[in-house]
Protein backbone atom coordinates (compact mmCIF):
# COMPACT_ATOMS: atom_id res chain seq x y z
CA UNK A 1 0.00 0.00 0.00
CA UNK A 2 2.59 2.91 0.85
CA UNK A 3 4.82 1.59 -2.16
CA UNK A 4 1.05 2.46 -4.24
CA UNK A 5 1.20 5.90 -2.34
CA UNK A 6 4.72 6.85 -3.21
CA UNK A 7 4.49 5.82 -6.53
CA UNK A 8 0.83 8.28 -7.60
CA UNK A 9 3.05 10.70 -5.35
CA UNK A 10 6.00 10.52 -7.66
CA UNK A 11 3.61 10.12 -10.85
CA UNK A 12 1.98 13.63 -9.40
CA UNK A 13 5.25 15.39 -8.84
CA UNK A 14 6.58 14.17 -12.20
CA UNK A 15 3.17 15.52 -14.23
CA UNK A 16 3.28 18.88 -11.67
CA UNK A 17 6.64 19.71 -12.55
CA UNK A 18 6.78 19.00 -16.94
CA UNK A 19 3.05 20.19 -17.27
CA UNK A 20 1.96 21.91 -14.12
CA UNK A 21 1.59 25.80 -13.02
CA UNK A 22 1.57 27.42 -9.76
CA UNK A 23 -1.72 26.30 -9.06
CA UNK A 24 -0.58 22.63 -8.53
CA UNK A 25 2.07 23.67 -6.12
CA UNK A 26 3.81 21.86 -3.99
CA UNK A 27 3.35 19.59 -6.95
CA UNK A 28 4.28 21.81 -9.59
CA UNK A 29 6.95 24.86 -9.81
CA UNK A 30 6.54 28.04 -8.53
CA UNK A 31 7.18 29.71 -11.46
CA UNK A 32 8.75 33.22 -9.73
CA UNK A 33 11.56 30.95 -8.73
CA UNK A 34 12.05 28.68 -12.08
CA UNK A 35 14.62 31.41 -14.39
CA UNK A 36 18.06 32.18 -13.79
CA UNK A 37 19.17 35.25 -14.88
CA UNK A 38 22.02 35.67 -17.36
CA UNK A 39 26.00 36.80 -16.01
CA UNK A 40 25.51 40.08 -17.63
CA UNK A 41 21.50 40.18 -17.48
CA UNK A 42 19.10 42.46 -15.69
CA UNK A 43 17.37 41.72 -12.20
CA UNK A 44 14.01 44.07 -12.10
CA UNK A 45 11.96 44.51 -8.85
CA UNK A 46 8.76 46.29 -8.56
CA UNK A 47 8.16 48.95 -5.45
CA UNK A 48 5.93 51.36 -4.66
CA UNK A 49 6.97 54.83 -3.67
CA UNK A 50 5.45 58.02 -2.49
CA UNK A 51 5.38 61.84 -2.27
CA UNK A 52 3.33 62.72 1.02
CA UNK A 53 1.60 66.49 2.36
CA UNK A 54 5.09 66.77 4.07
CA UNK A 55 7.10 67.21 1.03
CA UNK A 56 9.40 63.45 1.66
CA UNK A 57 9.30 60.75 -0.29
CA UNK A 58 8.60 57.16 0.98
CA UNK A 59 8.57 53.97 -0.21
CA UNK A 60 5.55 52.00 0.57
CA UNK A 61 5.57 48.42 1.36
CA UNK A 62 3.28 46.29 -1.79
CA UNK A 63 1.86 44.55 1.12
CA UNK A 64 -1.92 43.56 2.45
CA UNK A 65 -1.46 45.75 5.82
CA UNK A 66 -0.32 48.50 3.69
CA UNK A 67 -2.10 49.34 0.52
CA UNK A 68 -4.43 46.26 0.50
CA UNK A 69 -2.42 43.98 -2.29
CA UNK A 70 0.61 41.72 -1.81
CA UNK A 71 3.55 42.23 -4.58
CA UNK A 72 2.77 39.78 -6.69
CA UNK A 73 -1.15 41.07 -6.94
CA UNK A 74 0.16 44.28 -8.35
CA UNK A 75 2.81 42.78 -11.03
CA UNK A 76 -0.14 40.65 -12.44
CA UNK A 77 -1.96 43.22 -13.20
CA UNK A 78 0.88 45.97 -13.64
CA UNK A 79 -0.59 46.30 -17.53
CA UNK A 80 -3.97 46.83 -15.95
CA UNK A 81 -2.55 50.17 -13.76
CA UNK A 82 -0.51 51.44 -16.94
CA UNK A 83 -3.34 51.16 -18.87
CA UNK A 84 -5.36 52.76 -16.21
CA UNK A 85 -3.54 55.01 -13.39
CA UNK A 86 -6.53 55.64 -11.51
CA UNK A 87 -6.69 52.55 -10.08
CA UNK A 88 -3.88 53.22 -7.85
CA UNK A 89 -6.35 55.79 -5.93
CA UNK A 90 -8.14 52.54 -4.31
CA UNK A 91 -4.58 51.29 -2.76
CA UNK A 92 -4.16 55.45 -1.82
CA UNK A 93 -7.47 54.94 0.06
CA UNK A 94 -6.36 51.71 1.21
CA UNK A 95 -2.69 52.99 2.80
CA UNK A 96 -4.54 56.01 4.49
CA UNK A 97 -7.37 53.60 5.86
CA UNK A 98 -4.72 50.58 7.27
CA UNK A 99 -1.82 53.27 7.77
CA UNK A 100 -3.96 56.29 9.71
CA UNK A 101 -1.02 57.75 11.52
CA UNK A 102 0.76 58.00 8.30
CA UNK A 103 1.20 61.25 6.44
CA UNK A 104 -1.63 61.90 3.51
CA UNK A 105 -0.09 60.77 0.25
CA UNK A 106 -0.28 63.15 -2.64
CA UNK A 107 1.34 60.99 -5.43
CA UNK A 108 1.69 57.41 -5.97
CA UNK A 109 4.13 55.65 -8.10
CA UNK A 110 5.15 52.13 -9.21
CA UNK A 111 8.56 51.85 -10.05
CA UNK A 112 10.84 48.72 -11.45
CA UNK A 113 14.25 49.02 -9.77
CA UNK A 114 16.86 47.41 -12.55
CA UNK A 115 19.65 46.40 -11.90
CA UNK A 116 22.47 45.72 -14.81
CA UNK A 117 25.16 43.04 -13.88
CA UNK A 118 28.27 42.74 -15.58
CA UNK A 119 29.90 39.34 -14.46
CA UNK A 120 27.15 38.80 -12.07
CA UNK A 121 27.89 41.59 -9.78
CA UNK A 122 26.01 44.71 -10.36
CA UNK A 123 27.37 47.18 -12.30
CA UNK A 124 24.79 49.91 -12.12
CA UNK A 125 21.12 50.62 -10.92
CA UNK A 126 18.17 52.77 -12.58
CA UNK A 127 14.48 53.14 -11.58
CA UNK A 128 11.70 53.07 -14.46
CA UNK A 129 8.44 54.83 -13.47
CA UNK A 130 6.17 52.73 -14.80
CA UNK A 131 2.68 54.15 -13.96
CA UNK A 132 1.88 57.38 -11.58
CA UNK A 133 -1.14 58.99 -9.89
CA UNK A 134 -1.82 62.29 -8.18
CA UNK A 135 -3.70 60.96 -5.39
CA UNK A 136 -7.35 62.43 -5.01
Amino acid sequence: MRLAAAGAVLIALGHGTVAGDDDLFPLGPMVQYAFSIPPDGEIRSLFMAAETAAGTRVEIPIEPSHVGIRRAELEGQLTRYVGDPSLLQELAKAYSRLQPQAPRLTKLYVITKVISLKDRRPASTRDVVRVSWSVR
